[in-house]
């Protein structure tokens, strides 16, 4: 069998670090991998993921973006990918909801609250500069933050109890671009 994740993760010293570092969060649990597929892997989904049916989705007071269903493409459901998060969280995972988002010029999404739970989120998006926003951000009630801006091939996971998020509004300086993630949901 193809693997899927960047061999250096999958490495047994490489689960125990990110075991410790799940726990010892001084803000809220979450960690980010970069590089996390291999390349083959990465750029076959990308090019499976820009060719989804994307459906706007607009409702003024909370949010505007492109939604589509990413079971086609078999990332949340394989069996690597879901023992891996099982390793890290040291809890068996069963399954991961998930859908294909994308951002464009005058996409985001307000602050909101969601029910307690795990956050995984693939990035997608090539060559994506900060000033155009579209950065992903955590917040917890104490005013404490993570940013966590586009960067292709890039793993987040974060636990989501005291937790906000939202995206920041993608200016005119996006032009044509698109910011593609994936959101997984564990409950």
């Amino acid at each position: 069998m193809e693997h899927i994740i960047n061999p250096l993760y999958i490495k047994k010293e490489s689960i125990e670090q990110l075991q410790k570092a799940w726990l010892n969060k001084e803000i809220f649990s979450h960690i980010v991998l970069t590089k996390f597929f291999t390349k083959e892997f990465h750029a076959q989904k990308e090019k499976e993921l820009r060719k989804l049916f994307f459906k706007r989705n607009s409702r003024p007071d909370k949010y505007s973006f492109a939604q589509a269903k990413a079971s086609s493409l078999h990332i949340f459901d394989n069996k690597e990918l879901q023992e891996f998060i099982s390793q890290i969280l040291e809890k068996k995972i069963r399954a991961i909801l998930g859908e294909a988002q994308y951002f464009s010029w005058k996409d985001y999404t307000l602050l909101s609250k969601e029910k307690s739970g795990i956050d995984i989120i693939f990035d997608f998006t090539e060559n994506w500069k900060e000033e155009w926003g579209g950065s992903l951000i955590y917040k917890d009630d104490k005013g404490r933050y993570l940013k966590c801006m586009a960067i292709s091939n890039t793993m987040i996971i974060i636990k989501r109890k005291t937790v906000q998020k939202y995206i920041q509004y993608i200016n005119n300086l996006a032009k044509g671009e698109k910011r593609y993630i994936l959101v997984g949901k564990i409950s």
